[in-house]
């Protein structure tokens, strides 16, 4: 795609006096094609709708070349394929998607990119500004979908195209899908096409705060059922509203793909300790983020064995009438307050609002784990270290 040629078309339709005719005939058009999902010839009709419009062949004369032979035959050389993007993408930007219809407008787009010559894509920004990045979302969502194998009505043609055009734009929403999208996907050419994007663009710092490394599941069992768990996250919680204890972080990625992390240690508004760590490329043994919800499972059947637990052995201690059922009982419960305590606290609230932990491991020295991250940036972040 001649992004630029295209640009320079586009602009030379905003001054041409019968723009308006032009683009009536031009999603007359596109409208026919998209909903038949046929790319024949259309030139009675447009020579038709030219005639009530009163459209002269000079009327629809451009410095790329006459929009009525684009229309009635289709483009013949470059200036005339940039001609019908361009008069593409004047359709959108007069009918733009309603707020209900981004899907649908997303579709169609896609569709007539990749079967027709009247490919919007690389004009959209152009074209709506920032209301693009609706069209930017619904792309990003039918990337996955096709790559899922979820959405039958499209296929991998329209998943390349719409990938291009994420890649191709400036448009930062458009930019952190790609980044996302390129570590995501499992297609390899949709990965590279993303990614190509991804590791040219500078990634934006990556703002949260630092946090315990995750721990496993034999060491989450271990402290739930001594009680320290309860006691680690009720004295978190307790600094947190009490004492605005806070570690505030912010990781960068430099020229060289190394790993810059900077963080303080705050107490009542004061700053006790700052701290700043570089993790070079070479030495960066796995970077890794935590999925929506993380150890979900683990902890559902943590909490199912307290709650049993408390539940059966009060019953059994009831029947044989035992010395002291209550300790047993509140030692469970004990158990039970603190998983769920951890675990609302650590990945509940944080899945909720779109944040997860990223966790690097050096090869030598301790782990580094920013919490409360945006995970699209997170994304963004792993795409470019797993770069070349």
């Amino acid at each position: 795609m001649e992004v630029d040629a295209d640009v320079r078309a586009y602009d030379a339709l905003l001054g041409h006096p019968r723009v308006a005719d032009l683009v009536a005939m031009s999603r007359a058009w596109m409208t026919a094609a998209a909903e038949t999902r046929r790319t024949e010839r259309q030139q009675e009709r447009m020579a038709q709708m030219a005639t009530e419009l009163r459209v002269g062949r000079d009327d629809a004369a451009t410095a790329f070349g006459n929009a009525l032979d684009v229309l009635e035959r289709g483009p013949e050389d470059d200036a005339e394929r940039a001609l019908a993007c361009a008069l593409a993408a004047h359709v959108v930007a007069m009918h733009p998607p309603r707020d209900d219809d981004d899907d649908r407008a997303a579709n169609e787009v896609l569709w007539l990119a990749t079967h027709t010559p009247f490919d919007a894509t690389g004009l959209l920004d152009r074209a709506l500004g920032d209301g693009a990045s609706k069209l930017w979302d619904a792309f990003a969502d039918r990337i996955r979908r096709i790559d899922r194998g979820t959405l039958p009505t499209l296929g991998r043609g329209e998943a390349l195209v719409a990938a291009v055009a994420l890649a191709s734009s400036r448009a930062k929403g458009a930019s952190r899908h790609a980044a996302a999208l390129a570590s995501e996907v499992r297609d390899p050419k949709l990965s590279h096409v993303l990614g190509a994007r991804a590791g040219a663009e500078p990634v934006e710092p990556l703002v949260g705060q630092m946090t315990p490394a995750p721990r496993g599941p034999v060491a989450t069992a271990l402290l739930a059922l001594t009680g320290i768990l309860l006691v680690v996250q009720a004295a978190r919680l307790l600094g947190r509203l009490v004492l605005a204890y806070k570690k505030p972080a912010e990781l960068t990625l430099s020229d060289d793909g190394g790993v810059r992390v900077r963080w303080r240690v705050e107490l009542l508004g004061r700053t006790l300790r700052d701290r700043d760590v570089l993790v070079p490329r070479a030495s960066l043994q796995r970077a890794t983020r935590e999925v929506r919800y993380p150890r979900l499972a683990l902890y559902a059947g943590l909490l199912a064995l307290a709650l049993g637990s408390y539940v059966g052995v009060s019953a059994f201690v009831d029947g044989v009438r035992a010395a002291s059922p209550s300790l047993l009982g509140s030692g469970l419960v004990i158990v039970a307050l603190g998983l769920a305590l951890d675990f609302a606290l650590s990945s509940i609230a944080p899945g909720a609002r779109g944040r997860c932990r990223l966790l690097l491991v050096p090869k030598e020295g301790a782990k580094l784990c920013l919490g409360d991250v945006d995970s699209r940036l997170a994304d963004a972040v792993l795409a470019r270290l797993a770069r070349p």
